[in-house]
């Protein structure tokens, strides 16, 4: 059973994923403009294995936050990388939250998460710097929005 946010934890998430649209947004500018043909393949890969989590009863966390950072490494900017292995915790339960959204199931909810995360995958690998950054901003507000049905939880 995942614990209802207290005030500071649902400040500090919505700090989080404020944080992370303008930062990975970046990222996936950058990973578009200087990512090696093994970056693409290990993006897909990773692409692969958030849809082979579906069959599962996982969330597939470990294998989300893979393909952030993945996304950060392809940049050729340490500093991406540093700052998402930084706020990894903070990161990963931002993501729980998202997957346990009211009104959809979890399959439906990973199939949507997955599906942004392709979209961004085809815009870095098309090197197309704009289209990487506005799709990764948008995935990142879904998630943040997603994650509102928490909100009635710190007040009580």
């Amino acid at each position: 059973m995942i614990a209802a946010p207290n005030l500071f934890e649902e400040f500090s998430r919505r700090s989080c994923f404020e944080f992370r649209i303008g930062i990975e947004g970046e990222a996936a500018a950058a990973a578009a403009r200087c990512r090696s043909a093994s970056d693409a393949r290990l993006l897909s890969e990773l692409i692969d294995r958030l849809d082979e989590v579906k069959k599962t009863s996982d969330l597939g966390i470990d294998e989300d936050f893979a393909f952030h950072i993945a996304i950060a490494h392809a940049s050729k900017n340490d500093y991406f990388v540093s700052v998402l292995n930084s706020l990894r915790d903070s990161i990963c339960e931002g993501m729980v939250l998202a997957r346990t959204t009211t009104g959809l199931n979890t399959v439906e909810k990973l199939t949507a998460i997955n599906l942004q995360h392709r979209r961004v995958y085809d815009a870095i690998v098309e090197q197309n710097e704009g289209r990487a950054r506005l799709l990764m901003r948008e995935h990142l507000r879904r998630c943040k929005a997603s994650t509102a049905h928490w909100d009635m939880f710190s007040s009580q």
